[in-house]
């Protein structure tokens, strides 16, 4: 499955807005879930993305390198060297802010985990509504 990321649409053929239930039918039922009152996260197999709902809706949907397909505007996220990724969608962005090992591309709507680094079992790349 290709999961080509759109700014502030969704991931693949997964979309902002969508129910636990249109998730399930594209992808399939989660093996697990974290759940409270008003937020669920879903996990699937390690090969497809992990998604996160408020409200009921899906919000953000996080892809880890296990994921294969990932891209953005045409760039494979896991593909290459993660720092050319970083410079990329900084540029993409118009800028980059930094936390603790993660990075905030707010413009585009994506977060990014570790993927500078060369321990590649934390690199994840994420997109939110």
């Amino acid at each position: 499955m290709e999961w080509e990321i759109v700014s502030f649409e969704g991931m693949g053929p997964i979309r902002f807005g969508m129910s636990p239930a249109e998730v399930a039918a594209i992808i399939g039922p989660p093996e697990s879930a974290d759940e409270d009152d008003e937020s669920r996260r879903e996990y699937r197999a390690i090969d497809v993305p992990i998604v996160s709902y408020e409200d009921n809706v899906v919000t953000e949907i996080e892809a880890f390198y296990e994921v294969e397909n990932v891209s953005f505007r045409g760039r494979r996220i896991f593909d290459e060297p993660g720092l050319a990724i970083i410079q990329f969608l900084e540029q993409e962005n118009g800028g980059a802010r930094m936390n603790v090992g993660t990075v905030l591309f707010r413009n585009i709507g994506i977060t990014s985990g570790c993927i500078d680094q060369r321990t590649r079992g934390d690199h994840s790349i994420t997109a939110f509504a």
